[in-house]
């Protein structure tokens, strides 16, 4: 009877330890992070820098394919792969002392990733079954992660930061122990329930926030490229369309669009008066022309406006997914030209209501503005 308890509780360790998981990423070169404990110093630059994010995942979607063309016949789990592409990366720059959002500012930075090798645990493994899972098993994977500084004002790249990155994937009862305390201490660990982790993104960024603060400790010119406008003011103007069913859907949007572009820090111009200027200038009959385009930012006092068009909901009653699909962009009042364009395409299965569509997928299109450097 003891033995089998015994057995019991053996079993359950493993199982426990099966689905924990310890993660520790480094720059390659660094010594796992002893050069930067050792060697480095506080950069001397204070202050805030105007910037937009531009962060592209796309090359998120040839990763199986292209550890295939390499000749890496393994399963790669799909966290493993966000891992590489995580939303962290932004929120970090969000949450950063050096950095402030801003849609006016002339410096963009273009964050690129990739995953390009996946080493699958094999001696490490043996270890850790004949251990019961007291010895980890180890996967390591190695990508890249590239940030480029773009001077838009001059349309042209004027610096890149490339960074190498080791990560080390060690799953085992250890991992519970490990994992309760390690990531308390550095931002090099993170600890999970699954394959997906933060710590990759999180080392990357940090490398670059160090190296660019030093970069404008050196180079003053580098430091005039930040710059900014004075913050815009926008103006959303109301969501007409030719279908009638869908009429208080167009209030809904709006009201979602609204709230998220107000959380993300635009300047609009309030509703009420937006709606009392737009039936003096019969801007909704006419359209968006140059001349009621002016007036209206005369009246106004906005520098854009942004316009909601060819909006289509299908609801998913008959269905098993709900689509929410329209086209939305920002024009310059005084010159007419398109500051940026998009397109939503909203699509979910999951059993909500229209208003909880509505509302995620004015989320997603922030998203989307957010991550494009637009907003």
């Amino acid at each position: 009877m003891y033995l089998f308890k015994n057995f019991l509780l053996a079993l359950f360790v493993v199982f426990i330890g099966s689905n924990c998981y310890l993660h520790h990423a480094n720059i390659q070169g660094d010594s796992y992070g002893a050069k930067a404990f050792i060697f480095g110093k506080e950069p001397f630059f204070k202050g805030t820098l105007p910037i937009r994010v531009e962060f592209d995942s796309s090359e998120k979607a040839f990763v199986k394919e292209y550890l295939k063309r390499k000749g890496q016949n393994i399963e790669v789990n799909e966290n493993t792969i966000e891992s590489y592409f995580s939303d962290e990366i932004v929120a970090k720059f969000r949450s950063s002392k050096y950095f402030t959002h801003n849609s006016s500012a002339n410096m963009k930075i273009r964050v690129a990733s990739s995953l390009e090798e996946v080493k699958a645990p094999v001696v490490s493994l043996v270890a850790n079954i004949g251990t019961l899972g007291i010895f980890p098993a180890i996967t390591r994977t190695y990508g890249r992660v590239q940030f480029e500084l773009y001077d838009s004002s001059k349309n042209k790249s004027i610096r890149i930061f490339k960074y190498p990155i080791q990560h080390r994937e060690f799953k085992g009862t250890t991992s519970i122990i490990l994992g309760s305390f390690l990531p308390l201490f550095s931002d090099r660990f993170d600890h999970s329930t699954n394959e997906r982790n933060f710590a990759i993104m999180r080392v990357a960024f940090q490398q670059f926030e160090n190296d660019l603060m030093h970069e404008l400790d050196k180079d003053k010119t580098l430091l005039t490229k930040f710059t900014s406008e004075t913050d815009k003011v926008y103006a959303l103007i109301p969501i007409k369309s030719k279908t009638i069913s869908i009429k208080s859907s167009e209030e809904k949007l709006h009201s979602a669009l609204e709230s998220q572009f107000v959380k993300s820090g635009l300047n609009l111009v309030e509703r009420k008066k937006i709606d009392v200027l737009l039936e003096e200038i019969k801007f909704s009959s006419t359209g968006l022309t140059a001349s009621n385009r002016i007036e209206f930012g005369k009246l106004s006092q906005a520098d854009r406006v942004i316009l909601v068009e060819d909006l289509v909901i299908n609801e998913g009653r008959n269905a098993n997914k709900t689509e929410i699909n329209y086209s939305i962009r920002c024009v310059e009042i005084e010159t007419g030209k398109i500051i940026w364009s998009k397109i939503s395409k909203y699509t979910n299965s999951e059993s909500n209501s229209i208003d909880w569509h509505i509302g995620l997928s004015a989320r997603d299109m922030i998203y989307q503005l957010q991550t494009s450097g637009d907003i």
